[in-house]
């Protein structure tokens, strides 16, 4: 596994085209496996597709699945729609714009899933900072992964629920590994930590919990999904369904088996493991209800990320695995 900035990944995408990259050799034999080209954000997110290339999961089903980490889910969406993956992970904010403006994204599973009596996404400022409540966030520089992501734009929205001005905020593109580095040194003056490098920044001991921001979305959704073409999902349904069926059984693995993934999650986002065995570690969504889907698309809209109302048939692969039921 490699890592690709973002300039790397753009150049991968401008120079494949779509047609190649989902144009791939019918099967030989009952042993052959099909390439799937895999980008994902290096977090404590990316374990179940980790746990289910090392147990052999995606091999079981005809998959060689070639995992590659990048820096944001915007940039992974961006070389899904232009060929340089076949698969990707990210927030669900840029799939709902992606797809409110005509883009042929689809979601073929859900990743990650947000319990706010669970958070591993916090908001940080320094221990020093005059910073005490949301509305001194007024007009302050706030570090984020994209502009107008989940994270972002739920701390806009949680600054404006608690007496502040969430839309004076300035909110600055940094990598997660850079925004430990520009909150300590003052380039920003807040931002959102997620597993593990929410960990790192509060063993500093330099850190303090301002807020819980994705609360301001609900208390429970889902936070962020995979996602292929529609042409992908229409050329390589076995494929896609085959990927999905892997990723689920992998993350009731690793719900239930935080600790054997560990080393994987460590080695894949650089950390040390025994920061990575530390920190809050994300919960794999295995199904999702209709309402963990509706509820960020209901407030994508209220908060302008998507300007069009759409039914989410439209944007659910038919390999979602969906609970009609209540979520208990």
């Amino acid at each position: 596994m490699t890592k690709l900035d973002r300039s790397d990944f753009l150049k991968l995408a401008a120079s494949t085209t779509l047609a190649e990259a989902i144009a791939a050799p019918a099967p030989v034999g009952a042993q052959a496996l099909r390439p799937v080209h895999v980008l994902s954000v290096p977090t404590d997110g990316v374990k179940s597709i980790l746990y289910a290339q090392k147990a052999g999961l995606f091999r079981k089903r005809g998959i060689d699945a070639d995992i590659v980490s990048t820096g944001s889910g915007a940039a992974i969406f961006a070389a899904v729609i232009g060929g340089g993956a076949d698969v990707g992970s990210g927030s669900l904010f840029p799939v709902f714009a992606a797809y409110g403006r005509g883009l042929p994204l689809r979601i073929i599973a859900p990743a990650s899933y947000y319990s706010s009596d669970h958070a591993d996404s916090l908001l940080l400022v320094r221990k020093d900072s005059p910073i005490q409540t949301a509305r001194d966030l007024n007009g302050k520089i706030l570090g984020v992964d994209a502009v107008k992501d989940v994270y972002s734009v739920a701390t806009q929205a949680w600054v404006d629920q608690h007496g502040g001005d969430g839309q004076s905020l300035k909110p600055v593109e940094l990598k997660p590994t850079e925004q430990l580095e520009a909150l300590d040194t003052g380039r920003i003056d807040a931002a959102v930590f997620k597993t593990p490098f929410l960990t790192v920044a509060l063993d500093t001991g330099k850190f303090r919990l301002l807020g819980k921001p994705l609360d301001a979305i609900a208390p429970h959704f889902l936070l962020s999904c995979w996602v292929a073409t529609a042409d992908y999902i229409a050329k390589n349904p076995e494929i896609v369904s085959g990927f999905v069926a892997a990723l689920t059984e992998a993350a009731r693995y690793t719900n239930a088996h935080q600790a054997a993934t560990v080393d994987m999650v460590a080695a894949f986002t650089g950390e040390e493991p025994v920061q990575v065995a530390r920190s809050i570690r994300s919960i794999t969504a295995e199904s999702v209800t209709l309402a963990d889907l509706q509820l960020p698309l209901d407030f994508a809209l209220k908060n302008g990320i998507v300007t069009q109302r759409f039914d989410l048939s439209g944007l659910l692969a038919a390999s979602v695995p969906i609970d009609r039921g209540p979520r208990a």
